[in-house]
């Protein structure tokens, strides 16, 4: 048997919990928080008592040093053994061994908490007290410790049922420390060859992503990666851009450590002492900040409006060398933004190679080694145009891009606009402008966040800054779409023009009007 093979193990369950309290075995930083509901937690205290199997406990054992837990269900663990390797690292059986961790060593410092569980020696039923424990209740804080459990059973010793009560707590003492769980344990793998494993039992079926792995791999006594990308994440909030991928902000702390933003190149951050890791997130968290300021710039007051995570992580990478872009610098990097979204450049980025190209080429730039970023040549926006509308999608995400970009202040019917849609992206601030055929298409949506759309079309207000002409609007009129097609397009290939220096062609798809009503459709 391979010393990876996984070793079943019976063990007591109160042994289990113990080890954890004493940081014998340890949750790493990827596993998610503790997320049990009040009545789950009593379920699986009944179900021990009762004798019930409540599943089996997935340990690994491993020589790696990953960032773990310092505190179980707000108990501290013990730090000193916490350091000793190799240990065991809990894989599966978090939610259980938290609610008997914390039911069963809960210090007792605020009745209201989650972990002040009592047992009804009456009903035999577990139950959360909010406030002082009743007569009849035994506390399951005070049953492991045999001094704590003689102690409360002596406040029994004039009530008419101390026999009773002593019994039931006796055999409820008896249920709890000799319930016996299988622990089975996996051998020394590394943390790559181990997270499908985690990714397979976790009962989510969240799989670990590289930046699970890095705030595991890389902690270190100074350094906790996990909260340096809160504190940017919350920077950005603060600046009022939402939502930043964890990710997004991993590639850009690699490559302020000088590295790349592969995964293979990120996960070089574990080699990096903590002075180097720090400084880089210092640095990346400066750099997105001007990157977000960019975008500001090209309309965006919402990280979610990007098409691709990765031009923010290039537009951070430049302004990181070069924090200081002159005017034709700053022109240069949003044409590029537009190019990139228009093209769909990035579309299929994870030829590792290709990003690695894209990163010399963002850092020459910075470096003033070449003036251009990208290559100027035709761009075909068919999808920008004839993709069916859905802001899940990068294509109708860029074609909301470049409508909010001209910054509006009335609706085509001269409603008042106040910035809703540019500060969170949901499809029910985009409503369709255009013959019925092809309503569910990008190139219909006009920015409209009421919830009637019911225009008088001979009475329209300022139309230009939808990227709208007479010309279309007269196809609308007469229900013509090749006619509106070729109106609004040529309206879009000449902005799209003038945003990259290229020049935007499109082929119509030759059945979209005819399969349009069987086109299904799902909006945000």
């Amino acid at each position: 048997m391979s010393s990876k093979d996984p070793k079943p193990e019976i063990m007591r369950l109160e042994e289990v919990a113990i080890q954890v309290k004493a940081g014998e075995i340890k949750l790493p930083k990827f596993q998610r928080a503790f997320v049990w509901k009040p009545d789950e937690m009593l379920k699986l205290m009944d179900s021990i008592y009762k004798g019930y199997p409540i599943g089996s406990i997935l340990i690994w054992n491993s020589s790696q040093q990953l960032t773990s837990e310092r505190n179980i269900a707000g108990l501290e663990v013990d730090i000193n053994k916490s350091q000793w390797f190799p240990t065991n690292y809990l894989l599966d059986g978090q939610q259980r061994l938290t609610t008997l961790c914390g039911a069963l060593y809960w210090p007792g410092v605020q009745d209201t908490s989650i972990w002040n569980i009592h047992f009804d020696l009456d009903k035999e039923e577990f139950f959360h007290s909010k406030g002082v424990g009743m007569l009849n209740s035994f506390p399951m804080n005070r049953l492991i410790n045999t001094g704590d459990f003689i102690r409360q059973c002596m406040k029994f010793e004039h009530h008419e049922k101390k026999e009773r009560y002593v019994a039931i707590a006796e055999k409820l003492l008896r249920q709890i420390k000799d319930y016996k769980i299988a622990v089975v344990k996996i051998g020394d793998m590394t943390i790559e060859e181990v997270a499908p494993i985690f990714e397979r039992i976790n009962s989510t079926g969240r799989k670990l992503t590289i930046v699970d792995l890095m705030i595991a791999a890389t902690w270190s006594n100074g350094f906790d990666l996990s909260s340096q990308i809160s504190t940017i994440k919350a920077h950005a909030a603060d600046r009022g851009f939402g939502y930043i991928e964890d990710q997004v902000i991993l590639r850009s702390i690699s490559a302020a450590a000088g590295l790349g933003i592969n995964k293979e190149d990120i996960q070089k951050l574990r080699s990096k002492d903590t002075n180097t890791l720090v400084a880089s997130c210092e640095a990346a968290a400066k750099s997105l900040d001007l990157a977000l300021s960019i975008l500001n710039e090209a309309g965006i007051e919402d990280v979610t409006y990007l098409p691709y995570g990765l031009q923010l992580t290039h537009m951070a990478e430049i302004l990181r060398l070069c924090p200081l872009p002159s005017n034709s610098q700053r022109e240069e990097i949003l044409k590029w933004f537009w190019y990139t979204s228009t093209s769909r450049y990035f579309a299929n980025a994870s030829t590792g190679g290709q990003t690695t190209k894209d990163l010399a080429r963002v850092r020459g730039f910075a470096e003033g080694k070449q003036k251009a970023l990208f290559e100027r040549q035709p761009i075909d926006i068919s999808s920008l145009l004839f993709d069916k509308f859905n802001l899940r999608t990068a294509s109708s995400t860029t074609f909301a891009l470049l409508l909010n970009a001209r910054k509006p202040q009335f609706t085509i019917d001269d409603k008042p606009l106040d910035g809703g849609h540019l500060r969170a992206k949901s499809g029910r601030f985009y409503a369709s402008f255009s013959p019925s055929e092809i309503d569910r298409l990008n190139i219909s949506k006009v920015i409209y966040p009421y919830t009637r759309f019911d225009i008088d079309l001979s009475a329209l207000a300022d139309i230009e800054p939808h990227l709208l002409d007479d010309e279309s609007v007269s196809a609308v009129l007469k229900h013509d779409s090749s006619a509106f097609i070729k109106a609004r397009a040529a309206l879009i290939c000449k902005e799209v023009e003038a945003l990259t220096f290229c020049e935007a062609t499109y082929q119509v798809p030759a059945d979209f009007i005819q399969d349009a009503d069987e086109i299904s459709y799902d909006d945000d």
